[in-house]
């Protein structure tokens, strides 16, 4: 119970952040449904730089991640299921940190510990997380092998509730339905978690 006040409270703040906070950064966002997303470059934990178009032909699935939000930390093994139930298809996982108050050795330091199996990007400036209009971790993007943006919202429809068992797994749905080649049947749902903290 008390667990779910605190999400609770949690998302009541959320939103009264987003209110004051998404007027000025969507008004940065480029990546858009059905179209190409531009390339970018970013550093990984070790250091070792990633470009989008390393990825070229590839199904690609990007998620905003975060060293502190619990909701991160709810889907991290939905995300590393992710990854390697899809890795003989050729599907590559990028987490994208872009917190202003999570420096780069503490995402380093949690995600060895937490073990994720995907590299975890650093997004200094949140220059990326405005690219793609990112309001939460995680808040998650699937591009098809033709570099277009296909879907774009939450894991699942678990929603806030910790008690709700999910019903409709979003990500893995636009992820089999791209490698099939067919048309993503929900291509946009509301991304649950904590705002990236921009400043």
């Amino acid at each position: 119970m008390k667990r779910m006040m605190s999400l609770m409270m949690l998302f009541l703040i959320n939103s009264m952040l987003l209110q004051a906070a998404e007027i000025n950064f969507l008004d940065l966002k480029s990546v858009k449904l059905g179209e190409p997303v531009a390339d970018f470059e970013l550093k990984d934990t070790e250091g070792n730089a990633h470009k989008l178009t390393d990825h070229q032909g590839k199904v690609v699935v990007i998620h905003f991640w975060s060293a502190k939000c619990p909701f991160v930390l709810r889907y991290d093994d939905a995300l590393k299921a992710i990854t390697a139930d899809y890795q003989k298809d050729g599907v590559v996982v990028l987490g994208i940190a872009s917190n202003t108050n999570e420096p780069a050795e503490e995402i380093k330091k949690v995600a060895q510990a937490r073990q994720v199996n995907y590299p975890v990007l650093l997004d200094p400036g949140h220059k990326i997380a405005d690219q793609f209009g990112a309001v939460t971790t995680p808040h998650v993007y699937v591009i098809n092998p033709e570099g277009k943006l296909v879907y774009e919202g939450a894991v699942d429809d678990q929603g806030w509730s910790e008690a709700k068992k999910p019903g409709k797994v979003h990500v893995r749905n636009a992820i089999e339905q791209t490698l099939k080649g067919e048309t993503v049947s929900t291509p946009q749902t509301k991304s649950v978690g904590c705002t990236i903290k921009r400043f």
